[in-house]
């Protein structure tokens, strides 16, 4: 497993104030969707709404791109 699979998530950062974090991406970035896949398998989980909505490590957020199928079956990681 990860070092860091027990912690608690964090993305805060200072300089936005009260603007969430995926809010702040959203603007400056957009989205772009692309597929969830499973490491191993390859097989493809569901769909999330751009990278950089995630980083190494993360378990925020990767639930609701996960079909029902596999939504249960976590924790997932971003790797």
């Amino acid at each position: 497993g990860l070092p860091t699979s027990t912690r608690k998530d964090s993305q805060g950062v200072c300089f936005l104030g009260r603007l969430q974090f995926d809010q702040f991406l959203r603007h400056q970035l957009g989205e772009r969707p692309g597929p969830i896949v499973d490491w191993d398998s390859r097989e493809v989980l569901g769909e999330h709404r751009g990278l950089w909505f995630h980083t190494v490590g993360q378990r925020r957020g990767i639930v609701p791109g996960l079909t029902n199928k596999w939504a249960a079956h976590g924790p997932w990681h971003v790797v």
